[in-house]
């Protein structure tokens, strides 16, 4: 796969007004999309006539794009109206006759079609940009439609698959100087608009976070996806993703690129796995790592997925191995079922060596919501799974009382093993590296080794509880007489430890207060936690608190790198960047500690937040889904109202936008006049259904198990 970038504009003209701006930012372009997201920048196509710009987009024959190439061309320069059309100006355009002079909008998209791109983003950085990308999309959107439906196993190899439009401004605002090229810039290098984890920049990610430097102008950024094949790849590709790292561990060590295991010892558990792991009969279930929480289930399974990726397969006596780790904490089967499928060819090559598939979920007791079955439904599927074949093993973190009704081989239970050497050797380690190899402290690895055994004491053997007390611990340098840590101390909590070291993080009382506020949000959310991204967790903090003042991004900025070794960022199922409390003992603490009635007052505000930006989709991660949308006891229910707003839009549409946008499209206002979205999947064709567009009828070929869909939207439909 070859990422293309074409930075194209004009910014000197014989007849229209001159750009001074623009050869600086087409270099800047070139430099973002090149040094930054790793793109192949071809030559600058500046100050080009029409012709030769047709020319240079159009190739010869033996310049086409492979299937797996991604295309983005970025257009800075005048725009044009002209006859319904929208049109780029070249350096010998006349106004009075663009159609002969300029580049129409729409035949840019036709060129590179010619060329055989599959995936494509226009960049149109021009006065009315709004309306020329919608003018594009309408053309196109025949051209595809026609293809699709005359041939299909033409669109299905060498047609769009991926198509969208980001423009720097709405219908009729005039884009101002390099505005917008600052902006995107700024946003891409923006780790609120993705951590670590996240593999993709969301375009309506970017074009929030464009908007929110743009404000106070009279330029608004838009884009629309027309199509989509919902690849986990896309035009934005997260320069801060760091392969490897591990979804769930500390947000220190995510930052620094390690996998947070965060564990010095368990050696006698990891034996243990090992042995069943190289165990040559089939385990007649799956393993279950119980014991109390704060034990290091988690932390154990982690370190396991570590040692089973880097051991080398002689190790365990069999060929290749595939694994995956999921965490399945607030999610669903069908969560767990999707990660299974995106590494199914890895998982046959791996069976067909002669290897394994070790699948390894963390989490299992808080699946689901609070009181239903999602925990047993996805212990019978691990249970399946190890029954009818032989080659996977399953490891699974859970507490002790359900696991033996659920299927269970075998079990690895931490509150029987005697961990105190292991402990000791881990305090000492977060004494010296708080934040992960290659961290410091001042502490030395002598003074380390003195201070961890009155460290274990305290803990009295809770893992969580040792890690809270060292963490605090290391932030001061030993004194030279102090005594044991426990002397004069009372047995303390994880409740206590956690907000003493929030405290000690904190610079004032008022910043304690503004930490403990976002971080009960995370609390009292579900699934992956919520995104920074589009300021949806600040606002719901400001809804749910009553706050006078808005949070800024440096707020949460600062929030995030205070609490840096208590929050984990995770991913949304649209793949953005998402955060919530390491560890679900850090969010009963906030919930013992917030206001009463604070669980129903971020259930509200997530609530209007989604009312707010018409929201339209079943999935709601954040969110119980039974709960009443209005006061306690009163109004629909959040499936009524999801039916609801569903019904603003065909349910086809609907059904794309669950795997494919995630939560609060904020584009959605400026939804433009046509929207077109795929999901395609399969061969075989179906018999054709038909819907509406513009008035006339439109004759829809889908895929089986994919589809498309094709509407109108008038002004009146049209949020503004």
């Amino acid at each position: 796969m070859t990422y293309w970038f074409f930075a194209a504009g004009s910014g000197t003209y014989q007849e229209l007004d001159p750009i001074e701006d623009v050869p600086d930012e087409l270099r800047r372009m070139n430099g973002l999309f090149e040094e930054r997201l790793l793109y192949t920048a071809a030559p600058e196509l500046s100050e080009r006539s029409a012709d030769d710009l047709r020319k240079e987009l159009a190739g010869g024959p033996q310049r086409g794009f492979g299937a797996d190439d991604t295309v983005v061309v970025y257009y800075s320069g005048h725009g044009l109206r002209g006859g319904g059309r929208h049109y780029l100006a070249c350096t010998d355009t006349v106004h009075a006759a663009p159609a002969a002079t300029a580049l129409a909008t729409e035949d840019l998209v036709r060129l590179l079609a010619e060329r055989g791109v599959r995936r494509l983003l226009l960049v149109l950085h021009t006065c009315h940009a709004g309306a020329g990308g919608a003018e594009a999309v309408r053309d196109v959107a025949r051209m595809v439609l026609g293809e699709f439906a005359q041939r299909p196993e033409a669109y299905q190899k060498q047609q769009l698959v991926s198509f969208s439009v980001l423009c720097s401004s709405r219908a009729y605002e005039t884009a101002v100087g390099q505005s917008f090229a600052h902006a995107l810039e700024a946003a891409v290098n923006d780790e609120a608009c993705g951590g670590v984890l996240a593999k993709k920049l969301l375009l309506e990610t970017l074009v929030d976070h464009v908007n929110g430097r743009l404000k106070g102008t009279a330029q608004h950024a838009t884009h629309a996806t027309f199509l989509s094949e919902g690849s986990e790849y896309g035009f934005f590709p997260n320069p801060r993703y760091r392969k490897g790292v591990q979804e769930g561990a500390p947000l220190t060590q995510q930052r620094a690129g390690h996998d947070g295991t965060g564990f010095a010892g368990r050696t006698a558990a990891l034996e243990r796995l090992d042995a069943w792991l190289n165990s040559p009969a089939a385990p007649g279930g799956w393993l279950a790592i119980t014991g109390a929480p704060g034990s290091g289930k988690s932390t154990l399974l982690r370190a396991f997925h570590r040692r089973v990726e880097e051991r080398a397969t002689p190790a365990y006596g069999f060929g290749p191995t595939a694994t995956l780790l999921v965490d399945v904490r607030h999610r669903r089967l069908e969560y767990l079922s999707s990660r299974m499928a995106e590494i199914r060819g890895s998982t046959r090559a791996a069976v067909a060596a002669g290897g394994r598939f070790v699948l390894l979920v963390d989490g299992l007791e808080e699946a689901g919501q609070p009181g239903d079955d999602e925990p047993r439904r996805i212990a019978e599927r691990m249970k399946a799974l190890t029954t009818d074949l032989p080659h996977i093993r399953v490891v699974a973190t859970a507490p002790k009382w359900p696991a033996r009704q659920m299927g269970v081989g075998a079990e690895v239970d931490l509150d029987g093993e005697d961990p105190t050497e292991d402990m000791t050797a881990y305090a000492a380690r977060l004494l010296v590296e708080p934040d992960g190899p290659g961290s410091g402290s001042g502490w030395s690895p002598e003074e380390a080794r003195t201070a961890a055994p009155d460290i274990v004491r305290l803990a009295g053997g809770n893992h969580l509880l040792l890690r809270l007390i060292a963490l605090r611990t290391a932030m001061a340098p030993p004194a030279d007489d102090a005594g044991p840590l426990d002397q004069h101390t009372e047995p303390p909590t994880v409740t206590r430890a956690f907000l003493d070291l929030l405290r000690t993080r904190c610079a004032d009382d008022q910043e304690f207060g503004t930490v403990c506020q976002l971080l009960t949000s995370l609390a009292f959310s579900r699934g992956a936690g919520l995104p920074r991204a589009s300021g949806l967790w600040s606002r719901v903090t400001m809804r749910a608190s009553d706050m006078p003042e808005s949070l800024t991004e440096e707020q949460v900025q600062r929030v995030l790198d205070i609490a840096a070794p208590l929050v984990a960022e995770c991913l949304d199922p649209a793949g953005r960047s998402a955060y919530r409390l390491h560890h679900e003992s850090y969010a009963e603490a906030l919930r013992d500690e917030a206001p009463r009635g604070m669980a129903e007052r971020v259930e509200w505000a997530l609530r209007e937040e989604l009312e707010e930006l018409a929201d339209i989709h079943r999935d709601r991660p954040y969110l119980d889904p039974e709960a009443p949308w209005g006061d306690p006891g009163q109004g629909p229910t959040a499936t009524k109202l999801a039916k609801d707003i569903a019904d603003l839009v065909h349910a086809r549409v609907q059904e794309i936008y669950v795997e494919l946008a995630g939560t609060l499209p904020s584009w959605w206002r400026e939804f433009p006049e046509t929207v077109i979205v795929t999901s395609p999947s399969g061969l075989e064709i179906k018999s054709p259904p038909t819907d509406t567009q513009g008035g006339q009828t439109v004759v829809v070929h889908a895929p089986d198990g994919g589809n498309m869909h094709v509407r109108r939207f008038s002004q009146q439909n049209r949020w503004e």
